[in-house]
């Protein structure tokens, strides 16, 4: 595996020392770095948030229930929200057929349909019964504490429809949560459905490589094994103090420095690949909650986080290009890139007037050329950016990529002093959903939420 991290030009001497890091400023936070280590290693240690040891987990309860479930539906509906979402939408995005819902079984190796269903809009879960078959059906259900909202009403969707439907709630349903405290372990055990433990302090978005991602990655037919593997060679790569040998590390102290020292407050994830842009996005995901605070760990008001985009190439060249350089200086921008994409396509040798050095030019060449135009203009303009570059798309990179960038946003939050695995705004949020609905305990809430509902608007 290769996976390399290029920051040339966020530095000044690449863009000037109005917009890029100048070389005091890196080697003064370099120097702090083995310190910083030690921190992460402590809550690697702590056991707070178990991702850390995810590359090294044994697979062979969820390798079971592969084999079990393989071959054995022709539909894979999914229920799931924020972070487990985006965790099972980004592997598939990255590793599955790019077409997988409309090609033959065969050309997806057996592999079931897949459908995701993360939020509560009624027309989209009212078709969704109307297109499927409830008998042919496979349900998993993720939600790591059994708490969340969307998830519990489309869960009790579910069941009424398999159940109305001739289904098997037994047969159909596989749940994944927190096994010990989740609501929804006891359904799991009541009607005697496959259970996959999620630890309920494992935050959806840390649980790309959880138990829960590689049972619907495996039955997807992605190798679990080789992801894993990919994870736990970043992992050792990653395994020290020297941020200058240390992508993940220094993917966050470049960011860390730009936004205090430059106010690039808006961190953009470029990727010149489809595939690469599903881990984009979940980035994005992963970035926000982690990094979006309002205390410090000591409880002082700080209100940090970036803002992340995700952009995708060829295809934003024309579009989010034109603000990233033009637009305001408030910008770093990661490119990823790949150096192979799999299939070998060529413009073909026809009649193209006006355009005679278009033909039989590689699609893979002239993708190239155009992150190469995009992060030259960038540079040219004074707009830092760095590209982290895969030798392939395929589960050993991709596990690799997705702990490079968890380890990168638990170093960053290590930078800012904050807790990178809660999220009190979205639990706030949540609350607010329940006091509104009667849930016992929220009264308070449920009165200032009425007072609110009820004040004067202005309005044309």
């Amino acid at each position: 595996m290769a996976i390399s991290l290029d920051y040339t030009n966020c530095l000044a001497e690449a863009i000037g020392a109005t917009h890029g890091l100048t070389k005091s400023e890196v080697e003064t936070l370099v120097a702090k770095f083995p310190k910083h280590h030690e921190g992460v290693e402590e809550i690697r240690a702590s056991g707070e948030c178990p991702f850390f040891d995810l590359p090294y987990q044994n697979t062979g309860e969820v390798q079971a229930l592969i084999k079990k479930h393989r071959g054995a539906w022709s539909d894979l509906l999914i229920i799931a929200t924020g972070g487990e979402a985006e965790a099972l939408r980004a592997l598939h995005g990255a590793l599955s057929h790019a077409a997988h819902n409309l090609v033959e079984p065969k050309a997806r190796r057996e592999a079931p349909r897949l459908h995701l269903l993360d939020n509560l809009d009624p027309r989209t879960v009212a078709q969704a019964s109307e297109a499927l078959d409830p008998k042919k059906t496979l349900i998993q259900v993720v939600s790591r504490d059994g708490r969340a909202t969307e998830v519990l009403g489309l869960t009790a969707w579910a069941v009424d429809w398999l159940r109305r439907k001739g289904g098997k709630t037994a047969a159909q349903l596989v749940i994944c949560t927190d096994r010990d405290k989740s609501p929804l372990a006891e359904l799991a055990r009541s009607d005697k459905c496959d259970l996959i433990h999620h630890p309920q302090h494992l935050p959806g978005r840390f649980a790309v490589l959880s138990a829960s991602a590689l049972f619907a990655a495996g039955l997807l037919g992605c190798d679990i094994a080789a992801l894993l593997a990919g994870a736990a060679e970043m992992d050792k790569r990653c395994r020290h103090g020297d941020a200058l040998k240390n992508p993940a590390y220094m993917h966050a102290l470049v960011h860390y420095l730009l936004t205090r020292k430059r106010r690039k407050t808006m961190h953009a994830a470029y990727a010149f690949s489809d595939r690469l842009h599903a881990i984009a996005a979940w980035y994005v995901h992963l970035c926000t909650v982690s990094l979006g605070k309002m205390l410090n760990r000591k409880g002082k008001a700080v209100h940090v986080g970036p803002t992340p985009l995700a952009a995708r190439g060829s295809y934003d060249l024309s579009v989010q290009q034109q603000l990233y350089a033009e637009g305001p200086y408030d910008k770093v921008v990661t490119f990823l890139i790949a150096r192979q994409h799999g299939p070998s396509l060529q413009v073909p040798a026809v009649r193209l007037e006006g355009f005679p050095w278009l033909k039989e030019q590689s699609f893979e060449a002239i993708l190239e050329r155009s992150w190469i135009a995009c992060e030259q203009q960038l540079t040219a303009s004074g707009r830092p950016s760095m590209a982290i570059q895969l030798d392939a798309i395929d589960e050993h990179h991709i596990g690799g990529l997705v702990y490079m960038l968890e380890l990168s946003t638990v170093m960053s939050a290590e930078l800012y002093d904050i807790n990178p695995f809660d999220a009190p705004g979205a639990e706030q949020a949540m609350q607010g959903v329940w006091a509104q609905s009667g849930a016992a305990g929220h009264e308070d809430l449920a009165r200032r939420i009425r007072e609110y509902r009820g004040r004067a608007r202005r309005s044309c």
